[in-house]
């Protein structure tokens, strides 16, 4: 049951830390104030310079830490019960993924609450390494179908609702429409980004690959699609939030599988 509560922490403590990052990525990109790009360096760089910035950063690393841990914690022990079969291993896969990615974002925001100098073009610098390697390429672009695979599981989230029954019941009815247009916002960020990296791996530029914040940017030629994106991504931040308030973990399926492998 200890585990159980230390797993609780590490989700809602990680919900909220996800849910600012989204919300102030959002905002700087319909608003262009307080940051130089909209990204997540760009927000990193933003909280810095706030009051109390230094310590209001290390509180958002320390959240996408947990919510990180969280992830690979869920992969590995399938603490969400989706099953061994194809569709639960992809999905465990996913998490493990975003686990990876939320402890990269810990990482830079720890980076420059310490004052080290952040920079942009990580992705791109991660990418032409990857390429640079043996059989690179090939994994570049199967980690780009996998953004594609991610962003179809979003969008059909966002069309079936699925989302709901991971809430408890006394959630309110107005996050049906928040979490629906937040998910499909993401879901249009990450198949960008998807489509990118295959470009990337299997067609050998490594200049093609975007982050979260290029992917927004990438829109912006569209006077419509880009502001909707950017607003569904604000959504995405408060859905976070009413996961950090609603969402349920504990069920007694979790506390078997837990009790199971702590024997």
């Amino acid at each position: 049951m200890n585990r159980l509560r230390h797993l609780e922490t590490f989700a809602r403590a990680g919900w909220c830390a996800r849910g600012v990052v989204y919300c102030l990525l959002a905002a700087f990109a319909l608003t262009g104030a307080g940051a130089s790009d909209a990204s997540p360096q760009g927000v990193f760089r933003s909280v810095r310079d706030m009051p109390a910035g230094m310590l209001l950063l290390l509180l958002l690393a320390a959240g996408l830490a947990l919510y990180g841990a969280y992830r690979l914690y869920g992969a590995a022990l399938d603490s969400e019960g989706r099953g061994s079969d194809a569709k639960g291993i992809a999905i465990r896969v996913g998490y493990a993924a975003s686990g990876l990615a939320h402890f990269v974002l810990a990482w830079a925001a720890a980076r420059l609450a310490s004052g080290e100098a952040s920079s942009g073009g990580r992705e791109k610098e991660a990418a032409g390494m990857l390429l640079d390697m043996p059989l690179g390429g090939t994994l570049l672009g199967l980690i780009g179908l996998a953004f594609v695979a991610a962003a179809a599981q979003q969008a059909t989230k966002a069309w079936t609702t699925e989302f709901m029954r991971d809430l408890a019941p006394g959630a309110p009815s107005w996050v049906v429409p928040v979490g629906r247009a937040g998910l499909a916002a993401r879901a249009v960020v990450f198949a960008v980004i998807g489509i990118s990296l295959v470009k990337a791996g299997w067609f050998g530029s490594a200049g093609e690959v975007k982050g979260l914040g290029d992917a927004l940017s990438s829109l912006t030629e569209n006077k419509w699609l880009y502001p909707l994106v950017a607003a569904g991504l604000f959504l995405f931040g408060v859905h976070s939030f009413v996961e950090a308030r609603w969402r349920r973990i504990r069920d007694e399926d979790v506390v078997a599988r837990l009790k199971s492998a702590a024997r």
